[in-house]
Protein backbone atom coordinates (compact mmCIF):
# COMPACT_ATOMS: atom_id res chain seq x y z
CA UNK A 1 0.00 0.00 0.00
CA UNK A 2 1.55 2.97 -1.10
CA UNK A 3 0.93 5.70 2.05
CA UNK A 4 2.17 9.35 2.12
CA UNK A 5 1.20 11.91 4.59
CA UNK A 6 0.87 16.06 3.53
CA UNK A 7 0.55 18.67 6.32
CA UNK A 8 -2.44 20.73 6.10
CA UNK A 9 -1.86 23.97 4.40
CA UNK A 10 -4.93 25.63 2.35
CA UNK A 11 -4.50 23.90 -0.60
CA UNK A 12 -5.99 20.49 1.40
CA UNK A 13 -7.75 22.19 3.69
CA UNK A 14 -11.34 21.61 2.09
CA UNK A 15 -9.93 17.79 2.14
CA UNK A 16 -9.09 18.10 5.81
CA UNK A 17 -12.38 19.83 6.87
CA UNK A 18 -14.69 17.23 4.94
CA UNK A 19 -12.96 14.04 6.45
CA UNK A 20 -13.34 15.79 9.67
CA UNK A 21 -17.26 16.26 9.09
CA UNK A 22 -17.03 12.18 8.28
CA UNK A 23 -15.29 11.97 12.07
CA UNK A 24 -17.42 13.83 13.80
CA UNK A 25 -20.36 12.02 12.76
CA UNK A 26 -18.55 8.80 13.65
CA UNK A 27 -18.68 9.97 17.43
CA UNK A 28 -21.93 12.30 17.29
CA UNK A 29 -23.75 9.38 19.56
CA UNK A 30 -20.86 9.09 22.11
CA UNK A 31 -20.14 12.72 22.62
CA UNK A 32 -23.97 13.57 22.35
CA UNK A 33 -23.28 16.14 19.07
CA UNK A 34 -25.92 16.38 16.69
CA UNK A 35 -25.11 19.02 13.10
CA UNK A 36 -26.47 22.14 12.90
CA UNK A 37 -29.26 23.08 10.82
CA UNK A 38 -26.72 22.46 7.55
CA UNK A 39 -25.40 19.24 8.66
CA UNK A 40 -22.61 20.43 9.90
CA UNK A 41 -21.05 19.27 13.22
CA UNK A 42 -18.62 21.95 14.89
CA UNK A 43 -15.21 20.72 14.73
CA UNK A 44 -13.83 20.19 18.59
CA UNK A 45 -10.02 20.80 17.05
CA UNK A 46 -9.12 23.97 15.26
CA UNK A 47 -6.09 23.93 13.45
CA UNK A 48 -3.96 26.91 14.29
CA UNK A 49 -0.18 28.15 14.75
CA UNK A 50 0.35 25.13 17.55
CA UNK A 51 -2.20 22.23 16.03
CA UNK A 52 -1.40 20.93 12.77
CA UNK A 53 -3.53 18.77 10.47
CA UNK A 54 -2.56 16.10 8.44
CA UNK A 55 -4.00 13.97 5.25
CA UNK A 56 -2.98 10.50 4.69
CA UNK A 57 -3.40 9.31 0.69
CA UNK A 58 -3.23 5.87 -0.71
CA UNK A 59 -3.00 5.82 -3.85
CA UNK A 60 -3.58 9.66 -4.10
CA UNK A 61 -6.96 9.06 -2.07
CA UNK A 62 -7.29 10.91 0.84
CA UNK A 63 -7.79 8.02 3.13
CA UNK A 64 -7.20 9.53 6.57
CA UNK A 65 -6.87 12.25 8.50
CA UNK A 66 -4.89 13.32 11.63
CA UNK A 67 -4.51 16.88 14.31
CA UNK A 68 -1.13 17.24 16.58
CA UNK A 69 -1.11 19.34 19.01
CA UNK A 70 2.60 20.60 19.82
CA UNK A 71 1.89 22.18 23.54
CA UNK A 72 5.46 22.90 24.07
CA UNK A 73 8.72 22.08 22.31
CA UNK A 74 9.24 18.59 22.52
CA UNK A 75 4.90 17.73 23.69
CA UNK A 76 2.50 16.69 21.26
CA UNK A 77 -0.81 15.63 21.90
CA UNK A 78 -2.90 13.62 19.40
CA UNK A 79 -6.27 15.25 19.02
CA UNK A 80 -7.67 13.93 16.31
CA UNK A 81 -7.12 11.05 14.62
CA UNK A 82 -9.54 9.57 11.68
CA UNK A 83 -9.39 6.78 9.11
CA UNK A 84 -12.23 6.43 6.60
CA UNK A 85 -13.99 2.70 7.22
CA UNK A 86 -13.03 1.62 3.91
CA UNK A 87 -9.20 1.51 5.03
CA UNK A 88 -9.33 0.05 7.99
CA UNK A 89 -8.50 -3.28 9.06
CA UNK A 90 -5.26 -2.80 6.76
CA UNK A 91 -2.58 -1.37 9.36
CA UNK A 92 -2.87 1.74 7.32
CA UNK A 93 -4.08 3.82 10.99
CA UNK A 94 -0.96 2.72 12.08
CA UNK A 95 1.62 2.93 9.79
CA UNK A 96 0.08 6.34 9.49
CA UNK A 97 0.41 7.06 13.31
CA UNK A 98 4.09 5.91 12.87
CA UNK A 99 4.54 8.51 10.38
CA UNK A 100 3.60 11.22 12.79
CA UNK A 101 5.18 10.14 15.53
CA UNK A 102 8.44 10.17 13.56
CA UNK A 103 7.83 13.62 12.40
CA UNK A 104 7.85 14.98 15.96
CA UNK A 105 10.12 13.43 18.48
CA UNK A 106 9.41 14.03 22.26
CA UNK A 107 6.65 13.52 24.97
CA UNK A 108 3.38 12.18 23.59
CA UNK A 109 0.08 11.79 24.66
CA UNK A 110 -3.05 10.52 22.93
CA UNK A 111 -6.92 10.17 24.50
CA UNK A 112 -9.89 8.35 24.05
CA UNK A 113 -13.46 9.45 24.89
CA UNK A 114 -15.35 6.79 26.90
CA UNK A 115 -16.99 4.30 25.17
CA UNK A 116 -14.98 4.15 22.00
CA UNK A 117 -12.97 1.14 23.22
CA UNK A 118 -11.90 0.38 20.04
CA UNK A 119 -9.61 3.65 19.58
CA UNK A 120 -8.25 2.49 23.15
CA UNK A 121 -7.64 -1.36 21.64
CA UNK A 122 -6.01 0.28 18.30
CA UNK A 123 -3.46 2.77 20.27
CA UNK A 124 -2.48 0.24 22.56
CA UNK A 125 -1.31 -2.14 19.49
CA UNK A 126 -0.19 0.73 17.67
CA UNK A 127 2.03 1.52 20.41
CA UNK A 128 3.40 -1.90 21.04
CA UNK A 129 4.31 -2.25 17.42
CA UNK A 130 6.24 1.20 17.64
CA UNK A 131 8.48 -0.15 20.07
CA UNK A 132 8.61 2.64 22.60
CA UNK A 133 10.41 1.52 25.61
CA UNK A 134 7.43 2.11 27.64
CA UNK A 135 4.02 3.39 27.09
CA UNK A 136 1.87 4.34 30.61
CA UNK A 137 -1.70 4.54 30.58
CA UNK A 138 -4.06 6.13 32.81
CA UNK A 139 -7.85 7.39 33.84
CA UNK A 140 -8.65 10.77 34.23
CA UNK A 141 -11.59 12.77 34.08
CA UNK A 142 -11.21 15.95 31.58
CA UNK A 143 -12.69 18.92 31.98
CA UNK A 144 -13.96 18.58 28.07
CA UNK A 145 -14.29 14.92 27.66
CA UNK A 146 -14.85 13.77 31.26
CA UNK A 147 -14.03 10.35 31.75
CA UNK A 148 -10.89 9.44 29.09
CA UNK A 149 -7.96 6.71 29.05
CA UNK A 150 -5.18 7.90 28.00
CA UNK A 151 -1.35 6.81 26.98
CA UNK A 152 2.20 8.28 27.02
CA UNK A 153 5.10 7.88 26.05
CA UNK A 154 8.36 9.51 24.73
CA UNK A 155 10.40 8.78 21.38
CA UNK A 156 13.34 10.78 22.24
Amino acid sequence: MNLTVKQVFSDIKHIYLNLAQAYEAEFSKIVGKAPDENGIFPLDTQLNESTFGFVCYVENVPAGIAAISQNSEYEFEVCEFYIVPYFRKQKLGMQFSHKLFDLFKGQWQIKQIAGADYATQFWQETLRCYQVEQFSEDYFTDPYWGKVTRQKFSNL
